[in-house]
Formats: structure tokens, sequence, C-alpha cells
């Protein structure tokens, strides 16, 4: 393993990493060498092997030589020695090598001392050695690392050029990057804020605690050099350099320290902003990051993907959502046609400033649930105390804001609709403590969604779990296997007289379930003549063979038309 000495300074990508004093000693052509000197310098790199005999030397050398003698041509005697060896330190030598036989028998005893006074390698071989051998071994290794470098440097620009052509998002271009610098990665926004991220090998919490103010402080203590790109921050040793394109800069990609590579670790990085740079320019979005970050985080909670509770907290305050000492909820709100709230003012972006206006945070993803667009909002909200409202009434008074931020988005053709607010439904889940349980409250909300109406309550929250008790009890069963039994046996006809035949049976039936008193009425929400209702329905009754004015029948296939909007919506 290389040192760590090597390790830092392996960042730069004007030449390949070069092998150490070590690392030219293990080699077998210097088998039995003895350092006598200089032992805490064995990691200077070694640029070349030389040969020096002459005593007059140090203006001939460009640094990074490791010098191989026997000391034939020296003058005689030993006061000149202080002097010689000054000039080798001065001149950056990567080290002495002296062959006993020759000149000396033993090794002069000042050229040790002064040799450990400049913390200059001293290398003694007791026996003859091929010198001619020993610059080919050395030579040849520099060479071959080149000729890796050149490789790994070739094979880099292809998977980053590569996911740049095939358009490949924020999340997976780092995820790559971690792996190709075998060390953690994150990519932050201007503001210090996550966005996505790659582990490698280290807990989450660990990673992202407090990662705004730990940037903050590494971005201040930056060099002050205008001409580096990419530079070594604070005193965790980042790597950092910058993303940006056409004079933007977006943000930042920070690689924790981590062994070297034969490319060179800020040329590894350096071709990642660029794929990150390209893929932002592609997609054409202010706020892309926002909403692939938003994305993922809710994504990862509601399928569990994190490793702990820690994690997890650590995971959403450093993209940029408090967590800690504050109630958290979920609020899901369904998207009319198809998926407008990707588009105009009900964006991610434009919620989580809604949110922050109102003093609370907020991210959301726009995601399909069921077979329709669903906008999923992680609603934060400061903990209950004097002069703050209910953490409920705070839900309360944020959804009625959302839902007449949806009443005034733009309808098909780009004008706005008055009363539009009709087409959309929101559902809202039970605050929450810890962030553990916001998954649940997301996925209530989720579970009460299908049965929102068409016009809005007071404060414009259409579902709250208190009055559909029993669709949350369904869908905290969805994965029950005898849930799912009953779900097949009572709708698994008609499901697949649907998709064989493309009729809307289920629909109809969904329609007369709502209004069972009402034929009238469940005809027109079908949007069908009643004879054709009427019609339906017998077709209904006969591939079920069931009576559809039973009212245990209507119960039944009314819950079980619940379980299957439950097992839609995971």
């Amino acid at each position: 393993m290389r040192t760590a000495n090597r390790n830092s300074a392996d960042f730069r990508t004007d030449r390949p990493a070069l092998p150490t004093v070590a690392e030219v000693l293990a080699l077998p052509v210097l088998a039995g060498a003895t350092v006598l000197a200089g032992a805490g310098n064995l990691d200077r790199a070694v640029r070349w092997v030389h040969v020096v005999e002459a005593r007059e030397i140090a203006g001939l050398l460009d640094g990074q030589e490791l010098l191989l003698a026997t000391g034939v041509g020296w003058p005689a005697g030993e006061g000149w020695m202080a002097g010689y060896i000054a000039e080798l330190a001065a001149a950056d030598v990567a080290g002495l090598v002296l062959e006993l036989g020759t000149r000396y028998q033993t090794v002069p005893a000042p050229l040790v001392e002064h040799c450990a006074r400049h913390g200059l390698p001293l290398v003694v071989l007791a026996h003859r050695v091929k010198f001619v051998a020993v610059t080919e071994a050395v030579h040849g290794r520099i060479m071959a690392d080149q000729l890796a470098a050149l490789r790994a440097r070739d094979e880099v620009h292809a998977l980053f050029t590569g996911l740049s052509l095939r358009g490949a998002p924020a999340d997976y271009i780092v995820a790559q990057l971690g792996q190709v610098l075998g060390c953690p990665v994150v990519l932050e926004d201007m503001a210090h804020q996550v966005v996505t991220f790659e582990a490698v090998g280290r807990a989450e919490d660990a990673l992202l605690d407090g990662w705004e103010g730990r940037s903050r402080a590494a971005h201040r203590a930056r060099p002050v050099d205008p001409g580096a790109r990419t530079v070594l921050l604070g005193p965790e040793g980042w790597l950092v350099t910058p993303v940006e394109a056409r004079g933007t800069r977006w943000g930042h990609l920070v690689a924790f320290a981590g062994d070297p590579h034969p490319a060179g670790r800020a040329l590894v990085l350096e071709q990642a902003a660029v794929a990150l740079s390209l893929s932002r320019l592609a997609d054409g979005g202010a706020d892309h990051w926002i909403r692939a970050g938003q994305h993922w985080l809710i994504e990862s909670l509601l399928q569990g993907r994190y490793r702990s509770e820690s994690a997890l907290r650590s995971r959403f305050e450093a993209m940029g959502l408090p967590v800690t000492g504050r109630r958290l909820c979920g609020l899901a709100m369904s998207v009319p046609g198809d998926g407008g709230a990707s588009s105009g003012r009900m964006t991610p972006a434009e919620v989580t400033r809604l949110a922050r206006s109102m003093g609370l945070g907020a991210v959301s993803s726009v995601a399909v649930r069921g077979g329709g667009t669903v906008l999923l909002v992680a609603l934060s909200v400061p903990a209950p105390g004097p002069g703050r409202p209910p953490a409920e009434a705070a839900v309360d008074a944020f959804g009625d804001r959302l839902w007449t931020l949806a009443g005034s988005e733009p309808a098909p053709g780009g004008k706005t609709v008055t009363g539009n607010i009709v087409t959309w439904k929101m559902a809202v889940g039970a605050v929450v403590a810890g962030v553990a349980g916001l998954a649940g409250s997301l996925q209530e909300a989720l579970d009460v969604l299908p049965s929102g109406g068409g016009a809005a309550t007071a404060n414009g929250v259409v579902g709250r779990l208190e009055g559909h008790r029993l669709r949350r009890l369904l869908g905290q069963l969805r994965d029950d296997p005898r849930l799912q039994q009953f779900l097949e046996q009572s709708l698994g006809v008609l499901l697949d007289h649907d998709a064989a035949h493309s009729t809307d049976l289920v629909a109809v039936l969904r329609a007369y379930l709502a209004h069972p008193g009402n034929r009238t009425l469940a005809a027109g929400a079908s949007h069908v003549s009643r004879s054709v209702f009427y019609e339906r329905l017998d077709t209904i009754s006969g591939l079920l063979a069931l009576d559809l004015a039973d009212g245990e029948v209507i119960a039944g296939l009314h819950a079980a038309l619940m379980a299957w909007d439950a097992t839609r919506s995971r």
C-alpha cells in the first residue's frame, strides 16, 4: 500500500504517480539493501535513477533522483561530506545509494551523520550490484506506471463520457465515482446542502452529520489560488472540484481521503464533474438537482433503504430538511392529467419555498402510484412551544396554501382555469415525532388519498386518517397474504376481464359502490348512459355470481376495492 504522503500529493494530474524510495528498495535487484539514515523519508518519490561519482553534481540535478555511487570519484578525506550532503538535500534528491567494496569497505560515520541531519535516505549495498540492472528495473517500473496511468485516464474518460451520452442521473454518476476512487463522495449544491452521495464503506451518519457547517468551514479555509480548479480542503482532507458550465457554478464534488488512483484522483474527480455538468445542461431544468435529490430521498425512505434511524436523520438534514426535535408529517396529492405537478409552480423547489415562507421545512417528489401521478411531501414542523400553533394546525395551514397553489396551476393549453382545484385530491398522514415514523405517515396519506372527494374542505385538506380508518387498516395489511387472497377472490375475475377485453367493469363497480342507493348518480360518475350502466352491472353480477343489492356483498366489494388501492399505492 502506498504511503499517506503519496496519497496527499497524488491528487495532481500533471504526472502519473511515481514509485517511492521504499518501493524501489523492494525490487529484487536491490535485495539486501540496508537503510542507515533518513528512514522516515522513504516515501519520497523517485522520478529517475542516476549514477554519480563526481563531487560537483548538485547543479546537474532536477530533483527526485535516486543517486547510485561507489565513491570511487569522491575526494579524499571526510571534510567535504557536510557540504556535499547539504547540496544534495537542497537539490531535493530522493536518496543516496552507496555500494561498498570499491572505494569504501565500511560506511564513513560522518556520511551517516550528515544524511541523518538532513533527513536524506542513505542506503548501503554490502555486495556488488550491476547499476545498469538497477536503473533498468526502476526506469521500467516508472515507464510501466506511466503507461498504466495513460490507460487509466482513457478508461476514466470513456466511463464518464459514456455516462454523459447515456444521460445518467446525478446519483448514478456519483455512485460510479465513489466506486472508481474507492472512497466516500458527496455532491453538494452552492448552499452546501447534499444533493446525493456515495458512502463507500463509511457510515452515513458519520459522513453526513453537520454537513453544511463542516462544508462551509472547509471552503472558508480554501487556499487563495485563482488558477487552482481542484484543491485539498479542510482537516478531513477533502478533494474538491467545482461543477459548472457556461459560467455558472452549481455546486461542488467532494471526495474524501482514499488510496491513489493511477489516473490521478483530481483527474477522475474532474471527469465526473464534467459528466454532472452535461447531465445538468441536458435536463434543462433549474431545479434539476432539487427534484432528483428529493425524489431519491423520499423513495429511499418509503422503500426502507437506510441502515439506521440516525443515518436516516443525517441524510434528511444534510439534504436540507430539519428533523431533530421537530414534528413530521406526510402529505399526498394526486395530480390530474399526465403529471402537471412536475412543471409550472407545482415543483419540488416551489413546494420547498412555500414551506420555508411559513417557517416549515419540506421535501417533495412526483411519483407514479397506482397508475396515477402523485405529489408526495415530507413536512417538518417546529415542535410546539410558546407562540407556535399545534403541529396539526401548521400542517393544515400548509395544506391550504398548497391547495391554493395547485388551484392556480396552468391547465392544458397554458390557461388558468377558475376552480381547477376540483381536479386535485389531497390526503394527510399522522403527525409523528421521529424521522423513522415519517415513512408510515407518507404511506397513510397514500392509503387515504384514493378516497378523496372532488371538493375541498374549509382548509383545503381532502382526506384525513380520522375519517378513513378502514382504508388505513387495509393499507397497513396490504402485504398480508390473507388480504391479498381476499382481494383476488373478490375482484380477480373483474380485473382479468378488464385486462383481457379492455373493459371498465372495475371502474363501473367503483362508481356503483360510491352511490349504492342512486344508480343515476353512479351512471353519471361512470360517464355512461343509465342503460349501458345497468347492462354492465348485470355483467359484473354475472361474472362475480353475487347479488349487488346485498348489503354484505356491497361492504365486501368496497373493502376489496380499498385493498386493491392499497396494494397499488406502494
